[in-house]
């Protein structure tokens, strides 16, 4: 039988090698360690704040004694809703480049809440719209992150 405590623990190690790779992955991005924000600095972030969190939740979850859930493995629906965010997620990563970061990432935020809950569009436009906006004056105008800007680059 399937419990709570067994996925956290599961999920928790996998979100921690996840930040493990991640770091490693920004490790090996070139960049001068005189500019003001070397471009690895938000990987780097990134990746220690998840491998604490996957590290936390997998440390939390092993030292739980209470009363364990069982838990069922996704039905049908459960494995549909799985597949279309790994989907959106998949699109979101081969759309960076030609699209540029901030459009990317207001359609794949408004697409993934509208997926969710179908009957709130206006929620889910304006939150990708808001979500785009931020990546944009945030991480490249007020950062300077290198991000691409693919269609707003032209």
């Amino acid at each position: 039988m399937r419990s709570q405590r067994r996925g956290d623990i599961v999920a928790g190690c996998f979100i921690a090698l996840l930040g493990a790779v991640v770091i490693i992955a920004a490790s090996r991005i070139p960049g001068d360690p005189e500019e003001r924000l070397p471009p690895r600095t938000l990987p780097y972030a990134v990746g220690f704040m998840t491998l604490a969190g996957g590290a936390g939740l997998a440390f939390r979850s092993w030292r739980y004694r209470g009363q364990d859930l069982a838990i069922k493995w996704p039905d049908r629906d459960g494995a549909l809703r799985i597949a279309v965010n790994l989907l959106l997620l998949v699109l979101y990563i081969a759309l960076i480049e030609p699209l540029g970061m901030p459009i990317v990432t207001a359609l794949y935020v408004a697409a993934a809440i509208w997926y969710i809950d179908r009957k709130r569009i206006v929620a889910a436009l304006l939150t990708g719209a808001g979500s785009g906006v931020v990546v944009y004056y945030l991480f490249i105008k007020l950062l300077e992150l290198q991000f691409p800007l693919g269609l707003l680059q032209r």
